[in-house]
């Protein structure tokens, strides 16, 4: 065996899970309601379509990484707990084969779910409005499968680094609060946080782009200012505050910066569940 047929089984597996069919089923439908819902005043369809999509990737900033920790959490930590890693181990496999496998498997499962959702909203959207900004369509749905594979890597290598159930729910819904909620909710968010630390404990001039920078290490900020990138000029939208008004922001903080957050959200939580997963006792 190989990384490819751990792939294989575990995929195989995963696709006969009707938790995961119940999910997407569920998220499918959500996705339908919104494209069927929405609209736009005094606005040409491509526009109405455009807005629509931009909708979407709000709700998808807050909904994928559920998708991907659900899919994703028990994926080394299933097999650990109940011993079939060392069924896995038994054969021909290596460690790095049931990683690399197990990261693979949960990808395809993940990017089979997002590329439904964008199928039914897509298909609601066309019969609806009879047009298909097709450049801005694929683009959302490129980002969002980019964002959406930074939380499989993030959940697979957590589900590395722990060896039972009880901790990979745990370490699943501790990740989901401190990169998401963390950002989202007003009164506890971060910018606050950084705000209070800087400007009041330590006495500090305020300093709009530092509070920014800390708020970029968020794949879901990430994810937001990617958007622009694929969205058209008149529908992005200013995800980072700026000092004052007119002001622009440094080139650190520019929207292709996002690529790099994405990049190091995924390389290195994996880097370390698999050196987690290498050293473990099984």
């Amino acid at each position: 065996m190989s990384a490819l047929d751990v792939a294989r089984k575990d995929f195989a597996a995963a696709r006969r899970s009707r938790s995961l069919w119940t999910v997407a089923t569920l998220l499918g439908l959500l996705t339908t309601l919104i494209a069927f819902g929405y609209s736009a005043y005094r606005v040409p369809p491509t526009v109405t379509v455009v807005r629509l999509f931009r909708t979407m990737g709000t709700v998808f900033g807050l909904l994928l990484p559920i998708v991907a920790l659900v899919a994703s959490y028990m994926s080394i930590a299933g097999e650990r707990e109940s011993g079939g890693v060392k069924f896995l181990l038994g054969l021909p496999n290596t460690r790095r084969d049931v990683f690399l496998g197990k990261l693979a498997s949960r990808l395809a499962v993940v990017a089979a779910g997002v590329t439904f959702m964008f199928a039914t909203a897509t298909a609601m959207a066309v019969a609806r409005h009879g047009v298909l900004p097709l450049s801005t369509v694929v683009g959302v749905f490129a980002v969002s499968l980019l964002y959406a594979a930074v939380f499989v890597g993030i959940a697979v290598a957590l589900s590395a680094a722990v060896a039972e159930r009880s901790q990979a729910i745990a370490a699943s819904v501790g990740s989901y609060f401190l990169l998401v909620l963390l950002y989202v909710i007003p009164g506890v968010s971060v910018a606050l946080l950084v705000r209070f630390v800087h400007q009041v404990m330590l006495g500090f001039e305020r300093n709009v782009d530092l509070y920014n920078a800390v708020l970029y290490t968020s794949p879901l900020i990430a994810y937001r200012k990617a958007l622009n990138l694929v969205l058209p000029g008149t529908a992005q939208r200013q995800v980072l505050q700026r000092a004052s008004e007119g002001d622009t922001l440094p080139a650190y903080l520019g929207d292709e910066v996002s690529l790099v957050v994405f990049a190091v959200w995924l390389a290195v939580p994996l880097a370390i569940g698999y050196w987690q997963f290498e050293g473990a006792d099984l």
